[in-house]
């Protein structure tokens, strides 16, 4: 009897960046293991599984925001055209260089007429010119395996009008200079996430008032009259409370003009979560959105993964996933950020990722993140969650962080 094929899927979405930093599109990532974590063996049907997916299952709109999608097909979906069902306007074909035979090539080819912009990963430029480039509107170019004066050279030999050059696993911030300085068009890699720089950095007056304002918010016993002191003292941050307190998203029938009435009206759960946002975004200052949205997502990832794991809401697991961009937006190692900010011990912890509840839960949203499906299987059994239900967690964080920023979400902070 054939062997039925039961799968765990997986999707994890890594923005693309232009030279402003402003995110264009993520690339989806699709993972498929059998429900025994082994391997799959057939590829051809994982393939078409995963395209089924992620046009029933996880809905592209739903994982870009409405930004372009990045897919990565491999040659069997192409040929019997299983993709044509993908939206060409949202759409961007991922196809591997080494794949690039007469039938491949001509498969593009018609899929690039119909609208579907490709783009050719894996694109190292010492290889034999194939004929999947010259169709190509957009080379990857892999940081990790082309280095030097390959770089530039990339640039300089393959760039036209109509073929924008893409570098991927940019790491670092100097990476990522030096791809903006040979011409490149578009970044992706793990550079945003980076402190651009460790040296010794004083932080401004209001970066001081704002990680105060997190420190209050990470305290159990909240105290309203020191929230308000510090607000007080912070107008940008006053002018976002009284604006959100009095927009259509609250629904109060007479306009408040005070910062203790809109405290209370807004209740201490309400409060705590809307400023821990709203103040992370004050401490962005010139960082892209990008981080915030990064942080939601890991915030409210952690949130789910802890309920279900039945850990306690104090201290708030949100704020750990919230928390975690600090040393990008910063420009300061985490540790030593840590060492400043008087947190909940438990909430440092985590953050150092040392092996305590709360910790486990941000190292399996991390794991997650980065793909390492062999510590999502072990941290997600440690804490009884299940793991099959981490990508409806991961695609539920997602549309919650992006409807924070959607232009028919006026609720927070813009």
């Amino acid at each position: 009897m054939a062997k039925v094929m039961v799968m765990k899927l997986f999707v994890v979405r890594q923005p693309i960046f232009n030279r402003w930093k402003r995110v264009i599109g993520y690339e989806l990532i699709f993972h498929a293991v059998e429900t025994d974590n082994s391997p799959l063996v057939d590829r051809e049907q994982a393939g078409k599984w995963l395209i089924d997916a992620q046009l029933h299952l996880f809905k592209t709109i739903r994982l870009t925001g409405g930004k372009l999608a990045f897919v990565p097909l491999p040659r069997p979906l192409i040929l019997q055209d299983l993709v044509s069902t993908l939206p060409p306007s949202q759409t961007v074909l991922e196809v591997d260089a080494e794949e690039s035979t007469d039938d491949l090539v001509s498969a593009c080819f018609r899929l690039k007429v119909t609208g579907y912009p490709i783009a050719v990963k894996g694109f190292l430029p010492w290889s034999p010119v194939r004929p999947l480039v010259a169709i190509a509107n957009i080379l990857k170019v892999d940081f990790s395996k082309v280095t030097g004066s390959e770089r530039a050279r990339s640039v300089s030999v393959y760039a036209t009008p109509t073929r924008k050059m893409l570098a991927e696993k940019v790491e670092t911030a100097e990476e990522f200079a030096e791809a903006e300085r040979f011409g490149y068009d578009y970044f992706q890699g793990n550079f945003l996430y980076q402190p651009e720089t460790l040296s010794a950095k004083v932080l401004t007056s209001h970066q001081f008032t704002y990680l105060r304002v997190m420190q209050l918010l990470s305290d159990p016993n909240m105290d309203f009259d020191r929230v308000e002191q510090v607000i007080k003292t912070d107008p940008s941050l006053s002018f976002k409370l009284l604006r959100y307190v009095n927009s259509a998203a609250v629904g109060v029938r007479h306009r408040v003009s005070s910062l203790r009435q809109a405290l209370v009206l807004l209740g201490e759960r309400l409060l705590r979560r809307w400023l821990l946002i709203a103040v992370t975004t004050l401490l962005l200052e010139n960082k892209p959105h990008e981080l915030l949205v990064t942080a939601l997502v890991r915030g409210h990832m952690c949130e789910q993964i802890a309920s279900v794991a039945k850990l306690p809401t104090d201290p708030d697991p949100f704020l750990v996933g919230l928390l975690s961009v600090l040393d990008a937006l910063l420009d300061q190692p985490m540790h030593e950020i840590l060492e400043e900010l008087p947190l909940n011990q438990e909430l440092k912890d985590a953050l150092m990722q040392y092996p305590t509840p709360l910790g486990w839960v941000y190292s399996l949203v991390l794991a997650y993140e980065r793909m390492d499906w062999q510590t999502v299987s072990k941290l997600a059994n440690f804490l009884g969650v299940p793991e099959s239900e981490l990508a409806v967690y991961y695609e539920r964080s997602i549309r919650w962080a992006d409807h924070l920023f959607s232009r028919e979400s006026p609720v927070l902070l813009r």
